[in-house]
This record gives structure tokens, sequence and C-alpha cells, in this order.
């Protein structure tokens, strides 16, 4: 043992010493060996083998690192940084890019794996990381990383020297600068700088200055990080995408060029004004950039006339800025408040009454409205229905058990049902007035007779004995009484209950059809009469046969129904009997609901969408249950939507070779996974019903949402970044929804008056948004409802060129802050009542807002002196605090009065809450 080990000693102390005497071109081989054998390894090892040493290598890293002094790390760490620093000055283009391509890769990887608990310790090491330089740092640096925050946020940069030192005017009028045309690529940006560098030290071309200024970014990238100029979380795509041959250059590098060069940056707009202003750390500069920035695309400005250099310009576009350069960032006194914008206030938005009456069917229409979405000019014609006395007498509240039946008239037609409804619901914690689906939504029915051991449902009960007892039992939230009632009234009038129960009687006393079926024919009506008559049904006219055991197997829309046994079964949505099984209390005649052989006036074939749009429509002098269905009439709208979804797919699906389905682009993908490899799919079956490819026509399928997507990523490729993104939410007390309530209702029990006055309502903002800010170029908006029900919609919209929207815009269009009680008194109480946030945080934790005791939307903001950009694109927005002038409002909440300021503002478009009331 003791040989063995001085031997093996002595052999790594001779390998040692050969390699001391060993020339760099031996080193080189010998190394190069060592690679060739550990990449050898490498391949032939297995995912469990290169795991294991992955593993190893790992701890033992993680063991020295907790073993090292903080001396031992930080010369660690340098040495790294250094090693790194050499390694990218002599990297080639092509490596450097397969590095940051790795390096995108790991970090993916690393992110995507991690968990809940470790992205918030790597978070929270950042900021940790962060506080601990903010905390060391000096005054001088302190003011120098506030100031690289103004510049990141393009804001107007503070000066760090007196304005008298400057050789040249930096800022002067626009109409003193002549525009030089710049090539349209990706490379405007470094063309138009070095326009502006021609005559001095720096002159170069563009490709030179692209590549030297990515060189100097990343050897100070860990200085900008520590100054806190970049973000730790921006610094891979900074270098990353800014850089490469061609691209445009992000907002994040526009001000790293007189950070790596000796030069002052002046980026003006179309209209004349200042955008950003970034000074050298080292001044006089070597020269000053002047260029304009036009629809992301830059242009090299040069002196029209020579200016005189004694003579000092104001710029009287921008007074501030000659004002700010002149000091530090925030050296305005704590005791001036700044300028308080006052606007004048507007009349509120109205649609006004819904009083005009259509020509051909009486339907109530607003004035702005269309004429032919109620009865598709004259070509829908739907019969008035009858309902009995009773039954109006609940729905008007004539009746003393009224408001029993409208608060629980689900239970009560769920009780008394002929079918039973197959969905799967979903319930959203808390108040929830909306009725949720997932999935699909179908009826089903049951046999005509229970079996002895189960409990009946559906129209089984109307043969109980104990008729009324099994109807309680369904349901804990109906009163006897009433039951009763209706119950007594559905086997006075419901021709499906009347000849039901007139066929359960039948086979009861002629033993011979005991294995009989019981078939509801989907298109059966009285002998002689047309198609087109709508006919209160009765006994004889609702169309049950009885079919024998041997006769030919019924039409695949045929209501078939067992007398005992064979499961639930369920109804074809093109069956004329759909609705009135369901909704009993809503069709208590048993009227028929849309089937296909209903036609227009025209002798065209009726569409559902057609013939309920026209069902649910306000008629003077007519009087509609539907209206005063309350929560089942919501119940029906989400079943009638669902059903007309279910026609146009079964229309899809059975005309794919007339949309010539097999043309389409996306045939590769049913005959290929995603990873490219073959399904082992026969072309041949596509478009058959084992497969069908639905159409771009087809609303919410994948073929139109890629249209839609294509079409908005089009719009940004010609017109650039949008100039307006709002989001406009329903208001359940607008007056328009308020005059149309029936007595004791709310917004949610009319969804069909919601829908519309919504619809006239996002017409008349995106007319206010190009009638205030500038002619539309383009715009797309997506259109969603909430949990609780209400619409939303959401806008981006691009103006013409010559009116977009630019910073110095922001304070006139969007407002952050709690308007003035006593000048804007109709304006602070909007506010106050409806852009508030909160509360939450230690107020509220159970706010829905609160995630790990924080608010996701990041309230309370921070409080603002002025409007800034941000690196992300999105403005921070002005907020003054109470000292700077900034106004309060007081909300009650838990019996208690809690002040908030405008860092619980949520932002608002000025004319749009005061014109047009919406953005609530």
């Amino acid at each position: 043992m003791a040989r063995r080990g001085t031997s093996a000693l002595k052999k790594s102390r001779d390998a040692k010493k050969k390699r001391q005497q060993e020339s760099a071109v031996q080193r080189e081989e010998r190394l190069a060996e060592l690679r060739q054998q550990k990449n050898e390894r490498t391949a032939m090892e297995t995912d469990a083998q290169r795991e294991e040493r992955l593993a190893g290598l790992r701890q033992q890293k993680a063991e020295r690192t907790a073993m090292e002094t903080d001396a031992q790390r930080e010369e660690r760490l340098a040495g790294h940084r250094q090693q790194e620093a050499e390694r990218r000055a002599t990297e080639t283009d092509a490596q450097r890019e397969e590095r940051l391509t790795r390096l995108r890769q790991e970090n993916a990887e690393r992110r995507a794996t991690e968990t809940d608990a470790q992205r918030e310790e790597r978070r929270s090491g950042d900021r940790t990381r962060a506080e601990k330089r903010r905390a060391s740092e000096t005054e001088e640096q302190r003011r120098a990383r506030v100031e690289a925050e103004q510049i990141r946020r393009r804001g107007v940069s503070a000066g760090r020297f007196d304005s008298s030192e400057l050789a040249t005017p930096s800022v002067v009028p626009f109409d003193a600068l002549r525009i030089i045309r710049i090539p349209g690529d990706g490379n405007c940006f470094f063309y138009a700088v070095c326009d502006q560098l021609q005559g001095t030290p720096l002159e170069t071309d563009a490709a030179s200055l692209r590549h030297e200024l990515t060189s100097r970014v990343v050897q100070i990238m860990p200085e900008l990080i520590e100054q806190g100029f970049v973000l730790p979380e921006n610094a891979d795509f900074i270098v990353d995408s800014s850089f490469s041959e061609g691209t445009y250059v992000p907002d994040e590098v526009v001000p790293l060029l007189s950070r790596c060069f000796n030069v002052d940056l002046v980026i003006y707009q179309e209209n004349g004004t200042v955008l950003q202003y970034c000074m050298s750390p080292l001044q006089p500069p070597i020269a000053i950039v002047r260029i304009l920035l036009r629809h992301e695309h830059y242009e090299s400005l040069r002196f029209a006339n020579p200016i005189p250099v004694s003579e000092p310009i104001v710029d009287a576009e921008e007074p501030r800025l000659t004002q700010q350069s002149a000091g530090h960032f925030g050296a305005r006194p704590a005791q001036e408040r700044p300028e308080r914008i006052i606007r004048p206030e507007a009349p509120a938005h109205n649609c006004g009454p819904m009083d005009r009456a259509c020509d051909q069917c009486g339907a109530l229409l607003w004035c702005s409205e269309t004429r032919n979405f109620c009865c598709a000019k004259g070509k829908v014609k739907l019969p008035s229905r009858t309902v009995p006395q009773v039954l109006a007498d609940l729905y008007l509240g004539r009746h003393r058990m009224s408001a029993e039946f409208l608060t629980n008239i689900r239970s009560y037609n769920s009780a008394l049902h002929l079918t039973s409804l197959g969905a799967k619901l979903r319930l959203v914690p808390g108040w929830c007035p909306s009725f949720i689906i997932s999935g699909q939504l179908h009826h089903n029915t049951a046999p005509l007779f229970a079996e002895d051991s189960a409990e009946p449902h559906g129209w089984q009960v109307y043969f109980n004995d104990r008729e009324l007892e099994s109807r309680q039992s369904l349901s804990q939230k109906v009163k006897p009484e009433l039951l009763e009632l209706l119950q007594t009234l559905l086997h006075e009038c419901n021709g499906y209950v009347r000849s039901l129960r007139a066929v359960a009687h039948r086979i009861s006393q002629d033993p011979e059809l005991g294995d009989a079926r019981i078939v509801i024919h989907p298109d059966r009506r009285p002998s002689g009469e047309h198609i087109r008559r709508y006919n209160l049904p009765t006994a004889n006219e609702v169309g049950i046969l009885i079919v024998e055991d041997n006769e030919n197997t019924p039409a695949s829309r045929d209501v078939v129904i067992q007398l005992r046994g064979g499961g639930s079964q369920r109804i074809s949505e093109t069956h004329r009997s759909y609705d009135p099984l369901e909704y009993v209390l809503l069709f208590p005649n048993g009227e028929d609901g849309w089937h296909p052989e209903l036609r227009m006036s025209n002798g065209k074939k009726l569409t559902p969408m057609k013939y309920y749009a026209s069902e649910i429509m306000v008629r003077a002098g007519q009087f509609s249950v539907l209206h005063y269905g309350r929560r089942l009439f919501q119940q029906y709208l989400v079943d009638m939507c669902a059903k007309i979804e279910a026609e146009r797919l079964l229309y899809l699906r059975t005309h794919q070779q007339d949309l010539r389905s097999e043309t389409y682009s996306g045939l590769r993908d049913a005959l290929f996974a995603a990873d490219g490899r073959s399904t082992d799919r026969d072309p041949s079956d596509i478009g058959k019903p084992a497969h069908v490819l639905l159409s771009s026509s087809f609303v919410g399928g994948p073929r139109y949402l890629m249209e839609r997507l294509q079409d908005a990523m089009t719009y940004v490729h010609k017109f650039g970044k949008p100039d307006l993104f709002v989001t406009a939410t329903c208001n359940p007390k607008w007056p328009e929804i308020s005059a149309q309530l029936l007595p004791g209702q709310r917004a949610e029990d009319r969804p069909d008056i919601v829908s519309r006055v919504f619809e006239m309502k996002k017409k008349a903002l995106l007319a206010q948004l190009t009638k205030r800010y500038g002619k539309e170029a383009a715009h797309v908006c997506s259109l969603e409802y909430q949990k609780r029900g209400l619409p939303h919609v959401h806008f981006l919209l691009w103006l013409v060129s010559g009116q977009r929207v630019t910073p110095d815009r922001y304070d006139d269009i969007v407002s952050a802050e709690i308007p003035d009680p006593e000048q804007q008194p109709v304006l602070y109480e909007l506010v106050k009542t409806h852009m508030i946030h909160g509360p939450c945080g230690k107020e509220n934790p159970a706010c829905p807002c609160m995630e790990n005791g924080e608010c996701s939307k990041g309230f309370p903001k921070e409080f603002q002196q002025v409007t800034l950009t941000s690196d992300t694109g999105y403005p921070l927005y002005r907020r003054l605090s109470p000292e700077m002038g900034g106004f309060t409002v007081d909300k009650l909440f838990k019996g208690r009065s809690i002040r908030m300021d405008n860092r619980e503002v949520q932002t608002l478009i000025y004319c749009l809450v005061v014109h047009c009331s919406f953005c609530f």
C-alpha cells in the first residue's frame, strides 16, 4: 500500500515537471488531446451519467464557494471578469453570436424550470444587491445613478456642469436645423450619427461605429449594471438584440452612445420638441449629435445657417430643458409646486332613448343602431306568444309570490323541466351574477318511466304518484305552494306534458305496447298547415308517435324515448323541441323553437342567429317572458349561443369538400406533429368527420386568430408602435341601461340591453379618440366579457403621420391624479367612485389583487413630479404628493374611512371619462 502511494506521488511529480518543461506547442497539443478525450467521454455517457457528473461538479463548486473568504471570493470574481473581458474582446462576430445564443438558451431553461420560491429568491437577491450598492454609494455616485436613470427612462437628462462651460449650444431651435435624409434600413441610427461626426476626431462609417459601440458596451456592462444605468434582467437583451447588422436600435441602446463616446446626443421630434438629451460623462464633449426621430426612423440634423457660438440659444419649444441642464436633477426647491393642469368639463355622452321603432317588426332601437339586425329588413317574422295569466302575474310582480319566483326562477325551472341540461358549470368565488359554463352544452332525455329503485327526474316526475314530493327533493330552494301552482299550470297548458301523460296512460292500459318506443319527430306539424306557420301545439299536434320495436330505425334528429332502461340520450340542437322541453317556464305552452325547416319571407333558410336576434328584441305593446326571466334568461341566452355555434360547426363538418379544406395551409399541421415527425395520417382523411378543418371565418378558430394576429403585426410593421392603448369597461349605471331595466331588475338581468349599449359606446369611444387626437391610420380591438358579466374592450390605435402622440402630449391626454374637487366636481366624483384602486395591502389583505402579500397591479405607485417614459415603453405618469399640491379622497371600507392619494389612481383618458364616461 505504501509503495503504491509513493509510486503514484512520484508519477504525479514527474508529470508536473514534464508539463513545466514542455513548450507552448507541446502544451497546446496535450490540451487538445485532453479536450478530445473529454469530448469522447461526454458523447458516450448516458443521460444519467451526465447528470451525475454535473451534480458532482456543482457540489464541488458549492463546497469551494462556501469555504472561501470574502477576499478570496472578490479575487475569484475579479479574475472571472478579467478573463471574460479578454475573451469577449478577441472573439469574432460568429463566436459572439454563438455565445449569446447559448446564454439565452441556458437562461430560458433555468427560468422555465425554477419554482415560484426560486424565482422569488432570485429577485430578492437582485433587490438585496441593489440595496447594498445604493447604501454604500457616495453622494456623487447617487447623483450619477439618478441622472443615468433619467436617461434610461428617456426623460430629459440633467447636466453635471454649468451651462457656461459649453463650447457650442447643445439645444437649438428646430427651425434653425435642416434635415439630412438617411437610408431607410435598420442602420439608420448609425448612418445619422456618422453624418454628424464628419470632420471630428470620431469620424467613421456606420459598420465600424456599430462594431465599436458593441465592444465598448460589452466591456462596461458590469459598470452600467452596478451604477443602475442598466437593469440586470435587461443586460442580455441589450447585448443580444441591439447590434445585429440591419436591425433597428431599441430605445435602451440610444443613450449608450453618449456613455461610450465623448459626445452629447440630442434627439428631436417632428413637432420640434426635444425628446431626449443624453450628455457625455466628460465635458466639454468632442461633438454634439443632433438627430430627428420619425416613426422609429432616424434622420441627421445640421445647421441651416451658421450660428454664433457666443450667443446661447434658448429653446422656446422646451424651456424646461435649458433650465434643468444648468443644475442637478431634483434641484428644484421643495416648496415650489408644479403647475396645476386644469381642463374644462365636457358634457357626458348619452345614446338617447330607445324609442325608434322598426318599420317592419316594431322592435325598439336606438338612433345609432342599424335597422337590419332585428328582422333582416322584414324577412324574419315571428308570431307573438301568449302566456297563462297566472304565470304573467308572477313575472310582472302582481302575484304575492312573485319575489320568490323571480329570485329562484332557475331552481323552479330545474324542478319542472322535461329534459336535463348537460354542462359543466364554472363557479367563480364570491358574488357572481353570470351563468358560466365550461366545455360543451347539450340536453339529455331520460326513459319515460324511472326504474323502481331510481329517483325520477325530468319527465319521469310527471308520471310519478308522488309528483310534488319528488320535485321538492330536487331542490332545497323551492316553496311547495308555488311549486304546486306551477306544476298544475303546466299540466293544463303545456302540450308536451299533456301528450306524454296521454301516451303513458295508453301504454299502461295496453299490454301489447310494453316494448314500444316513443318518437318526437323534428318536423311534425298538423296536416294542411304551412311550414312557416307557428301554431300553439295541442295534445295531438306535438308530433309524438308510438313506434313498435320492429319498425324502422328513427332518423338521427328524432327524439327517441325508451319506456324503461337504456340510459339518457342526447337531443339534437336542431330539433324543434330542444327549447320548450328544457325551458318550460319560458315556453309554458310548449311552442317550437328554431329548427332547420324554418324559412324567411324570401324563401331562404332562417339561421338561428337571425331567429334568436329577432326573438329577444323589445317591442312596444308586446309582452315577452324572456325579458322578465332574470337568471333563467341568462341561461337561455348561453344555451342558444352554444346552439348557434354548434350549427356553424355542423355546417363546416358537412361542407369540407365545398370549403376545399385540403388546400388549406394548415394541411401540413394535420400530417406532421410539432417536431416534424409524421403522424401516419392518411391525407385522404382530411376534411372527414374524424378530422375537420375550421375555416378562417369561424370566430375563435385557430385560422381566425392567426389572421387577426397577422393583421395586427402588419399594422406594427407599417406604422410602428401604436399611439394609444385604451381599455374601456362597461358601466352598469349608464342611463341608457338603467332606463330599460324592468322593475326590480339589475344590469346583469338584461345582457341583451348591456351588450347593445356597450356596442354603441364602443363606436362612440373610437369616434372620440380620432376626433380629439388625430385621424386614424389603423386600429385593432379585442372585446371580452369579465367574470361578473360586463363586457370590456381593449383598443390599439395608430394615428396618421404628423398627428402621432408624442411625450409632450401625454399630460394633455392621460391623467393619473385626483381632480380638483372645487373646479372639477363632476370629474372628481367619477374618479373617486370608479378610478381609485383598492384599498389593498395591509388595509385589505384579502383583496383579489393581492398575491404573495403584494399587489399584483403594482399599487401603490410612486409619486412622480413629471411624466416620464420608461424603458419598458409604459410611461410613468405624473402623480403629485399632497405636499406638492396633489388631492386626496376618503373612502369608506368596513365602516372606517381611509384616505387615499394619487398613488392609488388608475390611469384614465381625460376626454373619455368626462365626455364618454367610459373608463369605469
